[in-house]
């Protein structure tokens, strides 16, 4: 009775830690630091990470041209004079000029 018993024992053992072996890595796949669903989280950052990326280097051309627009080199006298008067809230005296503030566009 004893030798049927070490016999199924031996024969359960080998089994059971290759399907524990299985079972560790089976669920570091899935929920490990590199498993499956880490990678969905590092894919949901990168594409946030991407879409900040593109609005702060759009941001970044367009100040770079506003800069290079008004740098010395290549500076355009109508740019500077429109920038100017939007900084200054001035007008040339050659220029007309309509107050559309006062709300009296029937007259």
């Amino acid at each position: 009775m004893q030798r049927l018993i070490k016999y199924r024992l031996r024969a359960i053992i080998a089994p059971a830690v290759f399907l524990g072996i299985t079972y560790y890595f089976g669920w570091n796949a899935i929920h490990g630091k590199s498993g499956l669903e880490a990678q969905q989280v590092q894919k949901t950052e990168l594409a946030q990470a991407t879409a900040q990326y593109q609005t702060v280097h759009a941001e970044r051309q367009a100040w770079q041209t506003k800069i290079a627009d008004l740098s010395g080199q290549s500076i355009h006298p109508d740019m500077l004079d429109e920038q100017a008067r939007a900084v200054l809230n001035l007008a040339d005296p050659g220029d007309i000029v309509i107050d559309l503030s006062t709300g009296r566009a029937a007259e």
